[in-house]
Parts: C-alpha cells; structure tokens; sequence
C-alpha cells in the first residue's frame, strides 16, 4: 500500500498560491536565446563595424547580439525552412542568407535596420553557399547538387546580372578574389567541392559569366573551403584529408599541396591581410598555413587550439586589440559550442592564452525544458552556490539524447552534460527532483542522472516495453513516482527499491502527462486519446473521467492551490484551451482558436498564469482564472516543444525543434 505524505508540491504542478487580486495584465520579454545551428558552416560571423556584436545562424533564423553580453538580441525572420548558409558583406552594411527546402529563396538584409532588402527566388531545392564581393557590389549564390545553377546578384538593385551552369556541380565553398579588374567591373572568384576547383571570371558591365577547372592532375581531393591570396594569384584551397592545395590563378593549374591539419580543412581566416592564414579542421584543431613557407606533416601534427567539436566558422573581432595586432577572434564548432581567443603567434617557449567558452547549446532539437525545484542540488556551479542568484536551475533534453543543466544569469551557463548512447533513441520526458533528475526514453527504459556530475545512477529497463516512456511524475513525499507509456498505460513505481506497485490501464493511446495530487493519494493521467483520468491508488481505481470533444491531448496542467476545487486545463490538436473541474465531467470553459496550429506544451506559474507554446513557433501568456490572452512573442523558428515557469513565476524557459533555449522575463500586473 501506498502512505500518504504531505508535502508542499512542485511550482511547476501549481500547487503554490497566487497572490490575492485579479490579473490586470502581463508582459513577457525577452532575457536572452541560447542556441545556434552548429553544423553550418559559415554560419557565423563578427560584424565588422560593432566590435561587440556577432550575426549567427540558428534554424530558419539570424540571431545578432552582443558578444558575451546578457540579452540585446535581435532576429532576422524571413524563412520558412532552416538556413544553410550565411555571408557578411566587407563593409558589414548587408547580410545574405539562403535556405533549403522548396522556397530556397536567398534574402538580403540591411545590417544596420535588420529589414529585409530583397528576396531572390531563383533557387530550386535549396543554396549551398554565398560570398559578397570586396566591393559589396555583387552577391555570388549557388544552388545545391540538385538546383545546379549559379547567379551574380547587385546588391544595389536586387537584379540578376549573370547567371550560369554551376561547376562543381557540389559546391562546397566559394571565394572572391580581393582585386577588381576593368574599372571596377570585372571580378573573380572560384567555386570548390568534389574533386574540382572552378576558377571564375564575371563582366558585371557585359553581364557574362563563366569558369575555368583547374587541372589536378592525379590528385583526387573533395575540397571543402577555398581562400584567395591577397595579390589574387593564387587560390588555396581545403580538403576533406587535412591538406591545403594551392591553384595559380592565371593559368588554372595546381602547384602544390601541403598538410595543414587532422581533419578536413573546413574553415580559413587570413591574418594579417593575407600574410598567413589559420585553418579550422573538422576534429577541432587550428593549424597555421603560411603560404610562403608550406607546413611539413610533422607541422601539421601540431596546431595553435583544439576545440571540442569540429571548427565550422572563425571570424575576425575588429576591436582595439585588432589595431595593436593582436586581434580576437570568435570560434563555433558543431559540438554548439561559441569561443573567444586571441589570435596570436606561437613563439618559442610561449603558451598561447586558453580560448574562453562563451557559450554552448544543444545541436539537435529541444524535446524538453524543465525548472528544478529551488533546493535541488547542482553542485559548485549551481545557483545555490552563488549568493546572489535568486534562480533555479533548469534541464534540457536534446533529440540526440544529450541532456544538460543550467544555471542562468539570466544567460545559461551550463553545469552539468550527460549523454546516453544513440542505442536509447531520444528522451521522451523528463522530471527533475533534489539530487537527481529522471528521464524516460523511446527504448522503454527510466534513467536516473545525478545533477552536479550527470552521471547515470540507475537505470529501470523496460518500464513501457511497447513505444517507450512518455511521462513521469513523482510523489511529493518522493516515495513512489509514475510513468506513463506510449501504449496508453500508468504504473506506480516503489522509489527505494524500483519495484512495480500498480498498474492501470484505461487509455488507448499514449499517456502525455501525469500530475500526482497533493494528498499523494491520487494521480491524474491524460492522453492523446481525448481522455484525462484521475486515479485513486489506494483502492487502484478510477475515480472521475473527463473527455476532450476533439482532437488529441498534448499536454495537461493542474491548479492545486485550493484543494476543494481543483482546476486544469488541457492543450492539443484542436488548437484550443480546455479549462475543466477535476470533479465534473463537462469542461467550464473553451478558448478556441488560442494559437493557429497545434498547442504542443504548456505549463501553469505561481502567479496564476497559463504558458502555451505550439507549432506556429509563438509562446502566449494566458489568465488561468478567465482564460484571457495577456502576452503573445513569435518565439523560436521551429515548433515550440517545451514551456516550464519558475518557481516565482517571474522567469519562463522554452524549447524549440530549432535546439534554441529562450529565457522570458515575466511582468505580471495586479
């Protein structure tokens, strides 16, 4: 038998009262998006008039803020699918993003107003890469394998000035050459990718364009990244096997090939105009090519940094330290991570100063965000260790299966990293207690991770063998805890010994959300069925059934703060909200049409305020008591997943299919 323990409940099951008095309204801002598209390559860059601020790629969006600086941030919306490529112009006046999917459009945005210029909708299936010339006069795109084509844009007037065949066919990268020829109308540039480079010459005044392959002999090499020398007779270009090859430009021909890192060359960034370059590799390393003086293989075992994940972008700080010849330099890698480093000379017996961590975030899609409960342990680095920090921590879970923790500032910093093996598919839910925190995952297995070192603790295999675990809830006397499965049924779970204590099964579809009462006496489970269900787990029966007239459950909220009249509402497909009695059978209220598709999460605060996200990619604030809309923001570029309060209810964290976490501060007036 199950005994009952009192116990206050969780924030994020609201059991915490209000404060007296009606809403007014409320107001969400927000504090500061973490997250960015970490495998695009290119996809970041400093902008070159605004030392402190950086332009970064994160799904279907442009996000440009502050360099290691709290909030600011702005968003450069005006996709439809995720960006695969990004390019500053010289001047730092424009930016150009093209996207895959069927509206591969290439858009142009003014830098200084963050507005879109033009929209260039001559891509099919997707663009692979963009270059600005030194000028800013003409914008370089080219489609992917399938699209096959290559267009010269003006800047100035959005036409098209030339266009062609493109070669290679997969193009990788693509480069101008510093210097313009013909009065200022001739430019060149090159085009590399599987096993071809392509030399290019464009007559903007003629409105011609072609290329040249340059021979390579029998060297076979997928190029992967392409830079010219600052003379513009040479083209260097990077491969896949580490090595630099260097072409002639007049004569298209290639002169030699000298190693240059252990991975693919995936990245180059001159220094000191052209005099050498460093090289960014896909195992993370920086090596240096000096084209002057080619490295040696013993040379290219060695390297300036190692970062955690392979280098994807390296950009330039034009800040004081760039006048004085010792500039920083921004480095993001495919492991989601953002760093900040002199670029500095190796001397003899000279240790270059350690790259600084800037931020990191998750690479995949966020399936859940959830607050800890404000004495819950996260060692050294939590927020229990700072005496200022009045925050709790929060847990992420990424599609991947990487699951993190958070201090936030309001920036998040992360404390803890864990990783369970791809074997286990994607965590399904999650539930985080004072030492440890537990996911179910699409295996059917319950994993127990402790929150300061991550580490697995225990594992509970085969909890819901058919689909997987798709929710968790734990008692607040934390001596039994429930799960829910894709198959549609609840079991109650001994904590201390792991064992099955009671089994219900009354849905017929899978279970989305499990609230323990506050009497630890009763659960409450709802479903994608349309159903939710109260249990009474002393006599393992059910006790009150509600019924949604349409559409599946997606997620279930209660209001516990008055026992005797208990209230939640449930969110789904029907895009509505569904306030309800836990006691009576027909809901008290419907707000149709609350988002304009599918309502995906939702999460009740402290204040008395309904969180909803959904798949139009907005968060809204909602009046639990009258079901009124008080704050909506176009939140993430990507189906919102996750919503979760803290405990005071000042501070909301969502989650979105675009691996972006979003911090919300939270005003609400009475």
């Amino acid at each position: 038998r199950l005994r009952a323990l009192t116990m206050p409940p969780a924030a994020s099951q609201g059991g915490a009262l209000p404060p007296p008095g009606p809403v007014k309204g409320a107001a969400m801002n927000l504090a500061h998006s973490s997250g960015l598209s970490a495998k695009v390559v290119g996809g970041m860059a400093a902008d070159p008039n605004d030392p402190d601020r950086i332009f970064y790629v994160a799904g279907s969006t442009v996000v440009y803020g502050h360099l290691g600086k709290t909030g600011g941030q702005s968003f450069l919306r005006g996709h439809d699918d995720d960006i695969t490529c990004l390019a500053v112009s010289p001047s730092g006046t424009l930016i150009a993003t093209g996207q895959e999917g069927v509206n591969a459009d290439v858009v142009l945005w003014d830098a200084t107003t963050g507005k879109e210029k033009f929209r260039l909708s001559e891509h099919d299936e997707g663009v692979a890469c963009l270059a600005f010339s030194p000028d800013d006069r003409l914008l370089i795109s080219c489609g992917i394998h399938a699209d096959g084509k290559i267009f010269a844009w003006d800047t100035e007037t959005g036409c098209i000035v030339a266009n062609g065949a493109l070669a290679p066919r997969e193009t990788n990268a693509i480069a101008f050459a510093p210097k313009i020829q013909r009065d200022g109308t001739y430019y060149t540039f090159g085009t590399v990718g599987k096993e071809e480079v392509v030399i290019w010459g464009c007559d903007a005044g003629r409105g011609l364009i072609g290329g040249q392959k340059c021979g390579t002999g029998n060297t076979k090499r997928y190029f992967t990244s392409c830079v010219f020398s600052g003379d513009s007779q040479e083209l260097y270009a990077g491969s896949k096997s580490g090595d630099i090859s260097t072409f002639n430009v007049q004569g298209c021909v290639l002169r030699n090939w000298s190693p240059c890192c252990k991975g693919a060359a995936q990245v180059f960034m001159p220094v000191d105009n052209g005099r050498y370059y460093l090289v960014g590799g896909g195992d993370g390393s920086v090596g240096v090519f000096n084209p002057h003086k080619p490295p040696t293989v013993l040379d290219a075992l060695d390297y300036v940094w190692e970062f955690e994940g392979g280098v994807t972008s390296m950009s330039t700080v034009n800040d004081d330290d760039f006048t004085r010849g010792n500039p920083k330099m921004v480095v993001c890698t495919s492991a989601g991570r953002k760093y900040v480093t002199y670029v500095k000379r190796r001397k003899a017996n000279v240790a270059n100063p350690q790259p600084r961590l800037l931020e990191e975030s998750h690479v995949d899609a966020i399936s859940l965000v959830q607050f800890a409960p404000v004495d819950a342990d996260f060692g050294d680095q939590g927020p229990k260790a700072h005496a200022n920090s009045c925050m709790q921590a929060v847990v992420s879970c990424g599609a991947d299966g990487a699951l993190k923790a958070w201090n936030l500032n309001p920036r998040p910093v992360c404390t803890m990293r864990a990783k369970v093996k791809s074997t286990a598919m994607a965590p399904m839910c999650v539930c985080v207690c004072d030492q440890m925190f537990m996911t179910g995952w699409e295996d059917g297995h319950v994993r127990a991770h402790d929150n300061v070192t991550g580490e697995l603790l225990w594992t509970l295999p085969d909890a819901h063998a058919q689909g997987g675990v798709t929710s968790i809830a734990v008692a607040h006397g934390a001596h039994f805890f429930a799960t829910g499965g894709a198959e549609g049924m609840v079991r109650i779970w001994d904590m201390l010994k792991r064992q099955l204590v009671s089994t219900f099964k009354e849905h017929r579809n899978r279970v989305v959300g499990l609230t323990v009462l506050k009497d630890d006496l009763h659960v409450v489970s709802a479903s994608r069925d349309r159903s939710i269900i109260t249990w009474d787990l002393v006599r393992e029966c059910r006790v009150h059934q509600q019924t949604q007239h349409v559409g599946g459950i997606n997620a279930c909220v209660i209001n516990q703060s008055n026992p005797d009249a208990m209230q939640m509402v449930s969110v789904g497909q029907d895009r509505s909200l569904s306030f309800w009695d836990l006691m009576d059978r027909d809901p008290l209220q419907i707000v149709k049409g609350a988002h304009s598709q599918e309502c995906t999460c939702a999460d009740l605060s402290s204040q008395g305020i309904l969180a909803t996200g959904s798949k139009d990619q907005t968060v809204k604030l909602w009046d639990f008591n009258t079901g009124r809309l008080l704050a909506a923001q176009h939140a993430h570029c990507g189906a919102v997943s996750s919503v979760t309060f803290s405990a005071d209810g000042k501070s909301l964290v969502s989650g979105g299919e675009d691996g972006i976490i979003m911090v919300w501060s939270v005003r609400v007036d009475r």
